[in-house]
């Protein structure tokens, strides 16, 4: 069996323990017939390239977005295909709480202050307790950042297409109805979705409007989701309270961009799966999943079958 990896996707010393691991598969960078599987990131995963590879059965990603995906030709061809969704929960979750925090504890204006050695606190910073904190998406990302925001006493609420409840969010709502309930009544928004075409400016100006004004909008998932223009416009005029994005439109966001300036806008590069144990998990799910492969069972992330 040979499965197509690069070394420098997971790194040379993980590279080596998948070779100890399954002695009997081959490893290989390079695309041909002979490769039945492949571990890659979303961008290989073109039409042209895939015709290189007329024996794939199946193809694993090394991230949690697949957008970038030929979907069609997939399915067309049957090739099953996996994600990354769990190994980055852990450290998305922890990222959405200290956007929310940086934002309601006034940490920008502080790390400032203490460029000039000034002392001078604000009255009235916001608290996380007991407030109402509705997601845009439900699944593992959204799952272990709802289950963390429970410790601080909030009712988590969400929005998903699939009719099937996810049992840790206390409301979920499934139509267009229901997205602007929960904009309505949510003191923080958080989207966790992916880009498609029915979630491209998801949160258009009418939407976004409807947010509370003292509301924060936290965005790990795509900028696209949002229509940054109307965001832009809705901050200067204080119709919300703030942002946290790890994602933008475009990205790069340019240095010209409105956003950078903004004393109520906390960016960070798209930077949200940062951990020193991104790369034990990825490997641990790339293992199970070509054991599973190997022995005929069902796969871990099945995104696409």
């Amino acid at each position: 069996m040979h499965i197509y990896i690069k070394k420098n996707t997971i790194g040379e010393s993980y590279y080596q323990q998948l070779v100890k691991q399954f002695p009997t598969v081959t490893f290989t960078d390079v695309l041909s017939s002979k490769v039945e599987a492949a571990i890659v990131t979303p961008g290989v995963l073109k039409k042209d390239t895939l015709a290189i590879l007329p024996n794939l059965k199946w193809a694993q990603l090394l991230t949690v977005g697949y957008n970038q995906v030929d979907s069609d030709y997939l399915k067309e061809k049957n090739i099953t295909l996996t994600n990354a969704k769990d190994v980055y929960s852990i450290t998305i979750a922890e990222d959405i709480i200290t956007k929310i925090l940086v934002l309601n504890r006034n940490v920008k204006t502080y790390m400032n202050q203490m460029q000039t050695a000034t002392w001078q606190g604000y009255p009235f910073e916001k608290e996380i307790y007991g407030s109402t904190v509705g997601f845009l998406g439900s699944g593992s990302l959204a799952s272990a950042a709802a289950l963390r925001l429970k410790a601080f006493d909030t009712k988590v609420i969400c929005y998903r297409k699939s009719l099937d409840k996810n049992p840790i969010f206390d409301e979920t709502y499934h139509d267009l109805a229901g997205l602007e309930t929960l904009l309505k009544k949510s003191d923080y928004v958080v989207v966790t979705l992916p880009i498609t075409k029915d979630t491209y400016h998801l949160l258009n100006h009418e939407r976004l409007s409807m947010m509370k004004k003292d509301a924060l909008l936290i965005n790990v998932g795509r900028g696209d989701v949002i229509d940054q223009d109307a965001l832009i416009d809705l901050l200067e005029k204080g119709l919300i309270r703030g942002a946290g994005l790890d994602v933008t439109t475009p990205e790069p966001l340019p240095q010209d961009s409105k956003l950078w300036g903004m004393q109520n806008v906390f960016i960070t590069p798209h930077n949200a799966p940062s951990s020193p144990y991104m790369l034990d998990r990825l490997t641990a799910l790339v293992s199970d999943n070509i054991h599973r492969y190997i022995k005929g069972e069902r796969l871990n992330n099945v995104v696409m079958l």
